[in-house]
């Protein structure tokens, strides 16, 4: 199945007003085989002053593996992609480590202090003809909605954390806080849609209800007015929505099948 992928990312208006870059960042890739789609969240805080590029290496960590992974010749046993997907938050964060390393170019002595000031969440998706994986580490949003509406949240939310806290991809036990799920179509039926969304946008609502129908209203925002139509707006959607809302960063992606993409007659 062929899927189309709309997206954007927009400096939070606290931002603006105080003059920080946009630390969010998101990127996809796709070919015959898959089509991996990351979003990231530098932290941004006085301890964190290279999260912007930290969100950068950890997307296209996320797609240099993930796209890996897919390719790789694991057999057509779902018990031995599952022992491969194991692997996925080591192998995340050793190859996001050490671009963190390359990017730093030895400018922090101490790595504990280095891959802070670089610090990161991290929420990707792959997709493949026979299955779909989900992982995040950290705070924002991952949802499925199905064909027959209901929308879920495939991996379990962090419990324990405090007001802000989130974990990240900087800290020492990273590979623990990560969460994995992989879902195989004989058992799942396709997506209609797979939102992923840094903490900034759901922040951004009074509730979790308000947040869910406004995802629900994307699907049908594409129904009505195609693919092309809602990427065109939604830098400016999502201005206005961090400025009457969370005023931080937000970033926005989701895929959906090509079929889904055309509007109503």
């Amino acid at each position: 199945m062929n899927w189309h992928i709309i997206g954007e990312t927009v400096r939070g208006a606290s931002h603006k007003r105080s003059d920080k870059p946009n630390q969010d960042a998101w990127a996809f890739s796709q070919d015959d085989t898959c089509t991996v789609l990351a979003v990231a969240d530098g932290h941004g805080s006085s301890k964190h002053t290279h999260s912007e590029i930290g969100a950068q290496l950890a997307v296209q960590v996320a797609l240099t593996l993930l796209n890996d992974f897919a390719h790789a010749d694991k057999g057509e046993d779902s018990r031995q992609i599952k022992q491969a997907a194991d692997y996925l938050p080591s192998q995340i964060v050793q190859a996001w480590r050490a671009a963190v390393d390359n990017a730093d170019n030895g400018e922090t002595e101490n790595p504990k202090d280095r891959y802070s000031l670089y610090g990161s969440t991290l929420i990707a998706a792959l997709i493949s003809t026979d299955y779909v994986l989900y992982l995040q580490i950290g705070d924002g949003d991952l949802l499925v909605l199905t064909d027959d509406g209901q929308l879920q949240h495939p991996l379990p939310k962090n419990i324990g954390l405090i007001a802000n806290e989130t974990f990240s991809l900087c800290e020492a036990k990273a590979i623990y806080h990560f969460e994995l799920a992989l879902q195989f179509f004989n058992h799942k039926p396709t997506p209609a849609l797979i939102f992923l969304a840094t903490d900034g946008y759901a922040n951004s609502f009074t509730d979790q209800a308000d947040f869910h129908q406004a995802v629900e209203d994307f699907q049908q925002q594409i129904a009505t007015h195609g693919a092309d139509k809602i990427q065109h707006c939604l830098a400016d959607w999502l201005d206005e929505t961090s400025e009457q809302g969370s005023g931080d960063d937000v970033t926005v992606t989701m895929m959906f099948p090509k079929a889904a993409q055309q509007p109503a007659e």
